[in-house]
């Protein structure tokens, strides 16, 4: 599948300087999606992803991922297949607040490569990190699917 191919292109890309939001390829995205540079880049990775790969999604194209949301409908984890889209529910925050794609899939786990992120193990945000990743996420009533209506 096209789009999980140009997703691990990316893999590893990170900040410049970490913690900056910023990077060549990360203001590229951010710019493409009309975000201001140095803005959390989760949501502009996807679509930087969606936009390479030749894919549309009639999803509302922006940033915050909870507009994206909006415009699409929800399915539990366990209904994802690749190149889907999945959306983290942040209970403190009261909304979806982060995005990645899906690049494999057990009973039980969504691998996932999510920007604006941290490795497994890292110590950090899960949410507002420095890079792109490939996340193994446990399926959970946080994660939903995103899909288009």
């Amino acid at each position: 599948m096209k789009l999980v191919e140009t997703a691990y292109k990316y893999l590893y890309t990170c900040e410049e300087p970490r913690g900056s939001n910023r990077g060549p390829l990360i203001d590229r995205w951010l710019k493409a999606l009309g975000s201001p540079v140095g803005s959390a880049w989760c949501a502009a990775f996807v679509w930087g992803m969606l936009d390479e790969a030749g894919e549309t999604r009639t999803l509302k194209r922006s940033g915050r991922v909870q507009f994206m949301v909006d415009s699409g409908r929800l399915l539990p984890a366990d209904k994802a297949v690749l190149g889907d889209l999945v959306v983290f529910y942040f209970p403190k925050l009261q909304r979806y607040a982060h995005i990645g794609i899906v690049v494999g899939k057990t009973s039980k786990r969504l691998d996932v490569i999510e920007g604006n992120t941290i490795p497994d193990g890292a110590v950090g945000d899960q949410r507002e990190g420095y890079g792109v990743a490939k996340k193994s996420r446990l399926i959970s009533d946080r994660i939903k699917v995103l899909r288009q209506v």
